[in-house]
């Protein structure tokens, strides 16, 4: 009959076969260790029958004076002890029957104590974590990642040709601007005859009679477009940057460097879910190029996202010692750091529901520190195996720019371009020149040297995405991920001040169409009054302000009392703004909740910050126009 017996860890009863006596079973409910009784009550009326069975075969043996068994005479064993035949020196673990050895006291498949049958205090803390122990992390990572490695080269082999194809563009790309800009500023300089003065930090254009005329740029300048007599301009080397070319070649640079880091950033954020998942192998992933441009965005801007309290300091040291080289090398350092102390634990971040931690700096201190040893292990294998390359080239190319120009200028292009077309250097702000030779020859020696050594460095790259999935995996429990969230909770001040940083980029592009609206309509009503150029200045600027203002009130009130009830930063991190009774917002008080909004912001954002301190989390516009901002629910966000 069944054995009833209740589980020391969550008391809960269960019913086992009368097989099982004396034997360890698993709770179904916590998976804890149970012993059931061999004997006695407990055993019930299976204990009984079997009393009763050996009663039976004792009477036998008496009679017969011989084994019970010994009369069948197809059962050649009845009469053998299995007991005494049993193999005395070895002995096999009481839950899983794993053999183990003389001297071992738990068993080293599933951890229980081999006298006890109890689970030692070692495994219950590691089944507790719901993962793989940590200290095994460092063993594994080498040789799992690398057969990881070897079941994926074919991505490798893309991955090296993503990044050779991306990196020789924005070779060129920089390369023409450059070109370009030296070209647009000699041709600036050229352009000027007449009263014009150029200065380093402006061009000046003075016209006192009407007699008096100038040329600058192809524009031709008299009393009449120069009412105050005197006009301003940017100095040549400014006014090439203010040139459409620039403006393109800018943006071509920006996209191919968006591709390099956004496909590593995608890739790896795909390993480290299938690590995650236990998966062994990427199952349907397509290559697509252009979103991982989009998600190139992260890569660049998750650095300075992360380290945004610390961005003065560049600022300041290149104000108070003019250092360009100190100023680079601490910006350097703010895009690095990140990436090796903190990435690892963005990442696994990053593949979760809600990802807002991975972006701020006291949930990623918070974490790294939790997890310090693994994540300073993983960033110096990142350094050694994958960036010492490639920083040891950019160092060296920034510190001796010059030297490395004129190499290349005079050792490798002219004489190479000379003896196959006769090439003169002196030509090298021509155009023809530069579109038929020395671009295509650039990109040739571009793709050559790109490929083969981002071909090499894919190959650590993408061992090191399993590394990072890897220790996911083993300090998952360390890591404070967030995949649910209390609907209408409030937001508290990291989340909301993300969604501000991600509204502030397009509030620049909003910022910037204002500016052009502004000189237009500036030009116009100074052209039309015959203003000076001070006071037509002074009228730009005050027809900006409107402008861009106007500009972010509509975004703001039109986007938060519309259907999505939140702006485009707090949409993606999944936040709505509602009145305090959990209603949509109108139009009219989404226009007062952005004025309010200004207010605080003329705080210096002391109002914004109180939503830090507050158990609410509301901050002073929020408090002025009796709304909230709180979290979607999870049918909003599907």
């Amino acid at each position: 009959m069944p054995i009833k017996v209740r589980c020391k860890e969550c008391s809960t009863v269960l019913t086992v076969s009368d097989k099982a006596a004396g034997r360890v079973v698993k709770c179904r409910e916590c998976s804890a260790p149970v012993k059931v009784p061999s004997g006695g009550a407990s055993a019930g009326a299976g204990s009984k029958s079997g009393r009763t069975g050996t009663q039976r075969t004792g009477r036998k043996l008496a009679r017969s004076g011989r084994p019970a068994a010994s009369g069948n005479p197809e059962n050649l064993f009845g009469g053998l002890n299995l007991d005494e035949a049993a193999d005395k020196r070895r002995r096999v673990c009481p839950n899983c029957t794993t053999p183990v050895g003389i001297d071992d006291v738990e068993c080293p498949k599933c951890g229980v104590n081999i006298e006890t049958g109890i689970l030692s205090e070692r495994e219950r803390l590691r089944r507790a974590r719901k993962g793989p122990p940590p200290e095994e992390f460092y063993g594994k990572i080498w040789k799992n990642s690398w057969r990881f490695l070897q079941k994926h080269w074919g991505y490798a082999v893309r991955t090296g040709v993503i990044w050779g194809f991306t990196a020789t563009m924005a070779i060129c790309s920089a390369f023409t601007l450059n070109w370009y800009l030296q070209a647009r500023t000699i041709e600036l300089r050229d352009s000027a005859e007449g009263n014009i003065e150029i200065q380093r930090t402006a061009v000046i254009i003075t016209i006192q009679e009407p007699t008096d005329e100038a040329t600058y740029d192809g524009k031709r300048y008299t009393k009449g477009n120069v009412p105050g007599g005197i006009l301003i301009l940017p100095p040549p080397h400014v006014g090439a940057w203010l040139s459409p070319p620039t403006y393109f070649w800018v943006s071509m640079l920006s996209v191919f460097i968006l591709g390099f880091g956004g496909w590593a950033w995608t890739l790896a954020i795909k390993i480290v879910e299938v690590t995650l998942a236990g998966e062994k192998k990427i199952k349907r992933f397509q290559t697509d190029l252009f979103g991982s441009m989009a998600l190139g965005f992260r890569s660049v801007v998750w650095p300075l996202v992360l380290l945004y309290p610390f961005l003065w300091i560049p600022v300041v040291v290149q104000l108070a010692t003019g250092s360009q080289v100190a100023t680079a090398i601490l910006w350097v350092v703010i895009f690095l750091l990140p990436i090796l102390l903190f990435l690892p634990a963005a990442l696994v971040h990053m593949t979760q529901r809600y990802t807002f931690r991975a972006w701020l700096l006291n949930w990623m201190a918070r974490d790294t520190l939790k997890t310090l040893a693994p994540s300073l292990y993983v960033g110096m294998l990142l350094f050694f195996l994958v960036l010492i390359i490639p920083c040891a080239i950019g160092g060296i190319t920034a510190a001796q720019w010059g030297q490395v120009s004129r190499f290349y200028t005079q050792s490798i292009e002219n004489p190479a371009l000379n003896g196959m077309f006769g090439y003169n250097p002196e030509d090298f702000l021509s155009t023809g020149s530069f579109v038929f030779y020395r671009f295509p020859f650039l990109f040739v020696v571009s793709f050559a040297a790109c490929f083969l050594l981002f071909g090499i460095l894919a190959f650590p790259a993408i061992f090191m995405m399993r590394v990072y999935g890897l220790y996911g995996l083993y300090f998952r429990p360390d890591l404070s991920l967030v995949n649910e969230q209390v609907e209408l909770e409030p937001a508290g001040f990291g989340p909301r001040f993300l969604a501000y940083l991600v509204d502030s980029i397009l509030l620049t592009v909003l910022a910037l169409v204002a500016f052009v609206a502004a000189i237009l309509i500036g030009g116009l009503v100074g052209f039309l009054y015959g203003m000076s150029a001070q006071v037509a200045m002074f009228v730009r600027f005050g027809i900006n302000a409107i402008i861009m203002l106007v500009l972010w009130g509509l975004y703001f009130a039109s986007w938060e009392s519309g259907q999505n009830r939140a702006t485009l930063g707090k949409s993606a991190l999944g936040l709505l703004v509602l009145n305090d009774d959990d209603t949509p917002i109108t139009l009219k008080q989404g226009f007062g909740r952005a004025l309010s909004a200004l207010v605080t912001a003329l705080t210096l954002y002391i109002g914004f910050v109180i939503c830090y301190f507050r158990k609410d989390h509301r901050a002073m516009h929020d408090l002025m126009t009796k709304t909230k901002v709180v979290w979607r629910g999870e049918d909003d966000r599907q």
